[in-house]
């Protein structure tokens, strides 16, 4: 057998050693252990006690943190991360949707703490720092802070959140680059998820009352769309050079989607929606057709630009967005099948959670990646799979009420 054959019995040996490690070798540790190592699905559970639980678990994230920011991981093998200030802001949104749905006033006070932590670290230029160790501003980072700051500042009315976005759409704009992209202070350049920022401008302008929020978006949102190819992909999509994930295809298409839906001056103008039908039509017949491990509705990783994917993981981050965005474009379009293809996304997302578990850093929370050995995030658990995945539930169970996640 070659070495590249023995990999992922490797991997899933370093997952059940982590296991034991961090969990002791009780009944408990080793069945998870089991279930990693065989890929084995947990029980699917309601909606309601999938969404307790995953809220649960990204509170016990916060409190890992003091009960400021959200610690970014939990991993297997080195325990919670450190608060991350780019998640920690769009988890605002997630904390407030679910406290006026039952959730508790709780959630709002930990959207408030949240929301007071980033008007804390922010950066002197109004920009958002990668992290608080490494103060390194970051222009997707803002943008999503800045979704997290306009849904306190609507719940709340306290101005200080629209003074904090206003900063950070500043920094924004004096970023941008003549043709409406962001370079500097990026990842990897110029890419289409930066829609996304977008999508937190566009609601800034509404907010603040300053059109160029807007018109920075729309300068934006035109370079995105010039990269779309007929067949709905986007290049300049994924990070780097590599093939895009469900991660950043799924925030290219939220993006474009929310922006769709305002006013806007210039906005509508550029026939957003019929884009994204376009894109989300040639996804959902692609995930449909190549199934990971031939679970239905575990979408590979990553797919090429002809739609095409071999992945045998999947980003559980990507489909947990996924289904937010369809849930959405159905109630925007009207479509049936966005919802029903969204439904089977979130129940097989719901099958890679452990709800009955008695490990705490575990019960609840959503891995990286199924199977979780490999692929996104390896052998930890980032919040942001938990929000998004939050989201989708919430987003589910008040379909009927057309609720919308804000971040």
């Amino acid at each position: 057998m070659r070495l590249v054959d023995r990999i992922p019995c490797v991997q899933q040996l370093r997952t059940v050693r982590d296991v034991v490690r961090a969990f002791g070798a009780g009944p408990g540790a080793l069945g998870l252990a089991a279930r990693y190592s065989t890929a084995r699905l947990f029980p699917e559970r309601t909606d309601a006690r999938h969404l307790d639980e995953t809220m649960a678990w990204i509170a016990r994230a916060q409190d890992e943190c003091g009960g400021d920011g959200v610690a970014n991981v939990f991993y297997l093998a080195s325990g919670f991360g450190v608060a991350y200030p780019e998640t920690s802001g769009y988890i605002i949104a997630t904390y407030l949707a679910h406290a006026a749905n039952g959730g508790g006033e709780e959630f709002v006070r930990r959207a408030i703490r949240l929301g007071d932590w980033e008007i804390a670290v922010q950066a002197p230029n109004g920009g958002i720092y990668s992290s608080t160790a490494l103060k390194q501003t970051r222009v997707f980072n803002t943008g999503q802070v800045i979704l997290g700051w306009c849904a306190l500042y609507e719940h709340t009315r306290d101005e200080r959140y629209l003074r904090a976005a206003e900063r950070a759409g500043d920094y924004l704009l004096h970023e941008q680059t003549a043709e409406g992209t962001w370079v500097k202070d990026t990842y990897c350049g110029a890419r289409t998820y930066h829609a996304r920022v977008d999508w937190g401008l566009l609601r800034l302008a509404e907010l603040s009352g300053r059109p160029g929020f807007a018109a920075a978006a729309v300068r934006n949102l035109e370079w995105v769309l010039a990269q779309q190819r007929p067949n709905g992909w986007f290049a300049a999509c994924g990070f780097n050079d590599d093939r895009p994930i469900m991660h950043v295809i799924v925030y290219t298409l939220r993006g474009l989607l929310e922006s769709s839906q305002v006013a806007a001056e210039g906005v509508q103008a550029l026939g957003i929606l019929a884009r994204v039908v376009a894109a989300a039509d040639a996804l959902c017949n692609a995930l449909e057709a190549q199934p990971v491990r031939r679970v239905a509705g575990m979408v590979p990783t990553a797919f090429d630009e002809r739609w095409g994917s071999t992945d045998e993981d999947s980003c559980l981050t990507g489909n947990a967005q996924l289904c937010c965005f369809l849930y959405r474009l159905a109630h925007c379009t009207g479509s049936e099948r966005y919802r029903r293809v969204a439904d089977v996304v979130l129940s097989a997302t719901k099958r890679t959670q452990s709800v009955d578990t008695s490990i705490p850093p575990v019960r609840g929370a959503i891995a990286g990646s199924y199977p979780i050995a490999h692929g996104y995030v390896p052998n930890g658990y980032p919040n942001w799979a938990a929000k998004f995945f939050a989201d989708a539930l919430l987003m589910k169970t008040h379909f009927a009420k057309r609720l919308v996640v804000t971040a």
